[in-house]
């Protein structure tokens, strides 16, 4: 069976969605829906052979269409999610699921109840460096993991984003944009088991009161538990000025690994292991992939087979939000969140 697709919206990477489903192998691209004009006309001086439409609802009517592809404002989310759930349509939806993680419950019992597959597409996870990381801690070469460092500090340039994102009501804001991927990253190669959260974050290299037309926070730092005793630092911030860090540090009973990212250019992704008595890291290459082509064959791969769950389980983006959230009541309280993960 071959699945025909509908990506809703082109903006940021929407519009890379169109060359990602043509090289899937069992996909093919339908239709794309993308209300801007301009930003429809561009996409379609590149894809003559691609139908557009403006209203993404008039994509999901079509009898062609198996498969939705989200790239949509994190506030259109949850809407065009359970409208593509009521009409038949898989679900593959850009993260975070949706800007509350009660819509995000509400969109996975709407696929459930329709018989099709929700899969959060947290696509940092198909990074190689990440999967070089999530491989070196379940080798358990480095010994048991002990604590873990995440850390993402970034230029801001807040008003070269659409109003939007700055606005965390609508899914704008450092938490929802990045913090999201850092908790993706943690839950994946740590595990679900997180026990509390400790956190403080706000507005404050754009203070709200000499930025009033921001309403989102830009810096943020967790500190998570686990259950299984392993605890781990998020670390970011969103800056006017600073420098760029990205990546992740583990720290195992039997040595040290670390992966590093670009932003913005800067050195390729790469894994660095301390594994001697020197004190010094090993730098070994990663190889380089196409982790949107990667995430998507393996959603349609899972969808030809049949499978129970999606690679990313289903449940998995709404595990994001619950932790994000926990964030967000630690800071705005100051006390530690318990959490009852699923």
């Amino acid at each position: 069976m071959r699945f025909g697709v509908a990506v809703l919206g082109t903006g940021r990477i929407g519009g890379n969605y169109i060359n990602v489903v043509k090289n899937t192998p069992g996909a093919d691209i339908k239709v794309v829906a993308e209300p801007r004009e301009e930003a429809a006309a561009q996409s379609q001086d590149s894809h003559p052979d691609v139908d557009f439409v403006a209203d993404y609802r008039d994509a999901l009517a079509r009898d062609d269409v198996d498969v939705i592809i989200g790239t949509l404002p994190h506030w259109l989310h949850y809407q065009a999610a359970l409208d593509a759930a009521t009409a038949g349509k898989h679900i593959y939806m850009e993260k975070p699921t949706a800007v509350w993680a009660s819509q995000a419950e509400e969109m996975l019992a709407a696929a459930k109840e329709n018989g099709v597959k929700l899969m959060t597409a947290h696509t940092q996870r198909y990074y190689p460096a990440v999967r070089a990381m999530k491989g070196v801690v379940d080798s358990g070469d480095l010994g048991s993991v002990i604590m873990a460092y995440d850390v993402w500090h970034k230029p801001y340039g807040p008003y070269n984003r659409p109003e939007w994102m700055l606005d965390r009501d609508r899914g704008g804001g450092m938490g929802q944009m990045d913090g999201t991927h850092q908790i993706d990253r943690l839950l994946w190669i740590i595990g679900y088991d997180v026990a509390t959260v400790s956190a403080q974050q706000g507005q404050f290299t754009y203070p709200k009161s000499e930025h009033p037309a921001i309403n989102c926070d830009d810096t943020g730092m967790y500190f998570i538990r686990w259950k299984s005793g392993i605890v781990a630092c998020v670390s970011r911030i969103a800056w006017e000025r600073g420098a760029t860090e990205y990546g992740g540090d583990y720290f195992f009973t039997e040595g040290m690994a670390r992966f590093r990212l670009p932003y913005g250019g800067g050195d390729p992704p790469a894994l660095f292991i301390a594994d001697t008595g020197d004190g010094s890291w090993r730098k070994e290459e990663v190889p380089q992939r196409d982790s949107l082509l990667d995430e998507f064959t393996e959603f349609i791969e899972s969808l030809e087979r049949g499978d129970e769950d999606t690679p990313i389980p289903q449940v998995h983006g709404l595990n994001v939000l619950k932790v994000l959230e926990a964030t967000e009541e630690s800071a705005r309280t100051g006390r530690e969140v318990v959490l009852d993960m699923e």
